[in-house]
């Protein structure tokens, strides 16, 4: 059977005003594409995400807790897509990634939420805006280069220490915590990040989801792999 892979849905408001949970098309194709199978994972409150204010929110319970960690069983790799705002459940996801050493990728928040001190949820953003906004905000194909680090996780995935990356961010991070930064663009933005010693813990900044190019391919096929390698070990 092929890998399951989880994506972390978040709440949105659509554009007709019906509250709905958004996962992009492209990253449920992407994993498609690269062997694995797609399902959702959703919070398990129930709770006004979209009307409520962050700090707002009540903690998640053990039986909420219970109940995600039943879904992230169900998988073999974690995927994080972008979001405005970072909720308790998604952090709580990550967490429990780590400790497995389950794979995970994140891109842009999903990226982000990985910096965040464990078990404190920030309730304003806690990264600062961009040096070059204008280049981080191109709807240009290719926004800028990114700069990968020989030592890096990343650079053993994409066999190559420069590429070319689309880019829709207004803030970047300005503390990696204990993430080890393995990528920045040329204006020194923090391009991608990842978790030493775990088999694959990275976060990207950019959005390789959108991307229809070699570089994209390798990173989801990569992520496929060590998923496959995930499913084998806890049998």
């Amino acid at each position: 059977m092929k890998p399951i892979i989880g994506i972390v849905e978040w709440p949105y408001d659509d554009i007709d005003g019906d509250k709905i949970y958004e996962v992009p098309n492209e990253i449920v194709e992407k994993v498609s594409s690269a062997g694995g199978i797609p399902i959702g994972i959703f919070p398990t409150q129930i709770c006004k995400f979209q009307d409520t204010k962050l700090a707002d929110i009540p903690p998640l319970s053990k039986i909420e807790k219970s109940d995600i960690i039943s879904a992230i069983n169900m998988c073999d790799a974690i995927i994080k897509p972008g979001t405005l705002k970072v909720y308790e459940f998604d952090k709580f996801i990550h967490d429990y990634t780590v400790v497995r050493d389950m794979p995970y990728l994140g891109i842009c928040g999903g990226m982000q939420l990985m910096t965040y001190p464990s078990g404190k949820l920030k309730s304003t953003h806690p990264n600062e805006p961009v040096c070059n906004l204008d280049m981080h905000k191109s709807k240009e194909k290719y926004a800028h280069s990114v700069n990968i680090k020989i030592n890096s996780k990343l650079y053993d995935i994409l066999k190559t220490d420069r590429i070319l990356v689309n880019s829709q961010h207004r803030y970047r991070i300005v503390d990696s915590n204990d993430c080890f930064v393995s990528a920045i663009a040329d204006d020194g933005t923090i391009e991608a990040i990842e978790i030493k010693g775990k088999s694959f813990q990275i976060g990207v900044q950019w959005h390789p989801e959108k991307l229809n190019d070699k570089n994209s391919e390798i990173l989801f096929n990569n992520l496929i792999e060590e998923a496959n390698v995930y499913k084998l070990k806890r049998k």
